[in-house]
């Protein structure tokens, strides 16, 4: 989505609880006096909350308006547009050549066409493309015939054992190879004969990004909280480098899949400090919009690979030709500056007031700062609590699933946004790679694609703003369903029309991939909301690791078989997302211990009008 999607939505709602709870806080420091051991002056809190409530101030202003703002803005901007490059760069890197089969240079020597060998060396003659079987005749000796003399014999004999070229190659009497329709260079599949019982080492190669985007997710998050944004920024912008390079010129397959898992979790470790950057040091006035928009730079990404792809055909040059715009990531880390409110949360006031106002801060409300700073962990450290035992300890880490799964109403929520998080993942990817079952061109597809994802944000937003959470993600669930479905009725030579609807569909999947976030993250309490999140992002990764198996081993199999499995998947999902509440103009709860106690008839009434749980709360 990319899996990018799924904080775009919180991350708004998330920023206006923490500036609520920034606020509450200052207000406690305000009222609670705090004087000194030395009795040689008084000095409250307040003092050390006037630096902080100062620098956040300067900042609210600073980025409201102003060349700051805007810097700002592209910097986290375009560092995502990578991250469109590579989403759908499989669709070119993977293509399948148009045709494939078993040949033997003997009797391509002795003057034989490729229909003449093909007859003759595969089961199914020249009437089938795609084959990776050969017989294995004494080719040596056909090849000291003509064709026909040839033909007349192994027709009048028995055939010989079927055996995979693949697994034989160069081996026998024969010493024969695969073939490819392909110009050179142009795919990795020629390259390391990824195709019949080796498809899936193909899938794979999408998969790596998959499981690279999961784990970049985890590490750099933590990176990001722990060491700053701009720190973790660095350390993903190369790695996406590094990655990228890799990529290019891996000589091995095993290298290929490392430099693809790289990639994908320098994609993750760029966008999520980026989009941190953003919503935590923009004004209000622009928070919203500025937060929607971040997404558009992905499907931009994607229109760019399609128009890289058409000007560049090997596959290696048009993996650097997408890897050397991440050198362009120098220059963020030369603008990008910390977080001044991640700056704040470590305590790092001097830094964050020199990063908002340009200077350092008065010595005297440093001072008071530092004294008040010194009080506080004075008087914590004369109530540090008794220390906790290994056994509570584990308990405790274990405490937000017992919150999570311990009732029959948080428990189904969570298990039907489990199922609807993986679904919508599967499906995103599953039409973003799509092209070759359908025998579209390769180039409009993922330009297609991409731009049917700016159309279905706008969509969203437009539906967020009039109708409720549940509704919308039913009826777009339902609109998905219904496109995919119909690519049944429709003739397999019909590429145009089949592509149509396919998109018509993914519309509906992007769609409701913000919509879904945004209720997932209203449908569960603030202690157990990041939990809830977390575990949702991980099933989302599990579809979108599933996704290319689908679209290459069973689209192998059938044509229309992935769409229908997404078909079906979408209608289920929006079936089961009637069973939520609708939580449009619905307080948000902060305590799971409040879902414990509502009962069926509150869910029914928050249905309706959403006026039982705000009581509640």
């Amino acid at each position: 989505m990319g899996q990018e999607q799924e904080d775009h939505t919180v991350g708004d709602g998330e920023q206006r609880k923490g500036d609520e709870q920034q606020q509450q806080q200052q207000q406690q420091l305000d009222e609670s006096p705090a004087q000194l051991k030395n009795g040689t002056a008084k000095l409250t809190v307040q003092s050390a909350g006037d630096l902080k409530q100062t620098i956040l101030d300067g900042l609210e202003k600073k980025g409201d308006r102003g060349l700051w703002l805007w810097v700002l803005f592209i910097l986290c901007l375009t560092p995502n547009i990578l991250n469109g490059f590579h989403v759908s760069s499989y669709v070119f890197l993977g293509q399948l050549p148009k045709n494939y089969y078993c040949m033997v240079p003997e009797l391509l020597q002795a003057g034989w066409s490729h229909e003449e060998i093909r007859n003759i060396t595969s089961p199914t003659g020249s009437t089938k493309n795609g084959t990776c079987t050969i017989y294995t005749w004494n080719y040596g000796q056909l090849s000291e015939l003509n064709y026909n003399d040839a033909l007349s014999y192994t027709q009048s004999h028995p055939p010989p054992a079927e055996v995979n070229c693949l697994a034989t190659a160069g081996t026998g009497t024969g010493s024969w190879h695969m073939y490819y329709d392909q110009p050179d260079g142009v795919s990795i599949v020629p390259e390391w004969d990824l195709l019949c019982e080796r498809t899936a080492l193909r899938s794979t190669v999408q998969v790596a990004l998959s499981i690279g985007k999961f784990v970049g997710a985890s590490s750099f998050g933590v990176i990001s909280d722990k060491y700053g944004r701009k720190t973790s920024f660095s350390i993903a912008a190369t790695l996406y480098i590094v990655a990228g390079l890799l990529t290019t010129f891996s000589p091995f397959y095993a290298l290929l899949l490392l430099g693809r898992i790289g990639l994908g979790a320098s994609a993750s470790g760029v966008f999520y400090p980026a989009f941190a950057l953003l919503t935590e040091n923009i004004g209000k006035r622009h928070r919203s919009w500025m937060s929607i928009a971040f997404n558009f730079s992905y499907p931009l990404g994607m229109l760019c690979l399609a128009l890289a792809a058409y000007l560049i055909q090997p596959w290696r040059d048009l993996s650097l030709a997408l890897t050397v715009p991440s050198f362009l990531l120098v220059i963020h880390l030369y603008f990008l500056v910390e977080s001044p409110r991640w700056l704040l949360s470590k305590g790092r006031e001097r830094k964050a007031y020199r990063m908002v106002f340009g200077h350092s801060a008065p010595q005297e409300l440093i001072d008071s700062a530092t004294v008040a700073e010194k009080h506080q962990a004075a008087a914590e450290a004369e109530t540090d609590p008794a220390p906790v035992p290994f056994s509570t300890r584990l308990k405790q880490s274990f405490s937000e699933f017992t919150k999570l799964y311990g009732t029959t109403v948080l428990c189904r929520r969570a298990l039907i946004c489990h199922f609807t998080w993986c679904i919508t993942s599967l499906c995103y990817y599953v039409t973003a790679l799509n092209a070759d079952n359908f025998a579209a061109n390769r180039n409009v597809y993922v330009a297609t694609t991409g731009s049917v994802d700016i159309v279905a944000y706008i969509l969203s937003m437009i539906v967020l703003a009039y109708f409720g959470r549940r509704s919308s993600s039913f009826c777009f669930f339902l609109y998905a369903g219904v496109c995919l479905l119909v690519v049944l009725t429709i003739p397999p030579d019909n590429t145009t029309l089949l592509v149509t609807l396919a998109m018509l569909g993914r519309v509906g999947i992007t769609a409701v991939y913000a919509i879904v976030t945004l209720h997932t993250a209203e449908l569960f309490p603030t202690e157990i909301r990041n939990t809830a999140l977390g575990i949702c992002s991980t099933m989302a990764h599990v579809g979108s690791i599933a996704a290319p198996y689908i679209t290459d081993l069973l689209g192998r199999l059938a044509w229309w078989i992935p769409t229908t499995i997404c078909g079906c998947s979408v209608l289920l999902a929006g079936a089961l997302t009637l069973l939520h509440p609708e939580t449009r103009d619905a307080a948000l709860k902060d305590h799971a211990q409040q879902e414990r106690h509502a009962t069926h008839a509150a869910d029914e009434e928050m249905d309706e009008k959403g006026e039982k749980p705000i009581a509640n709360n």
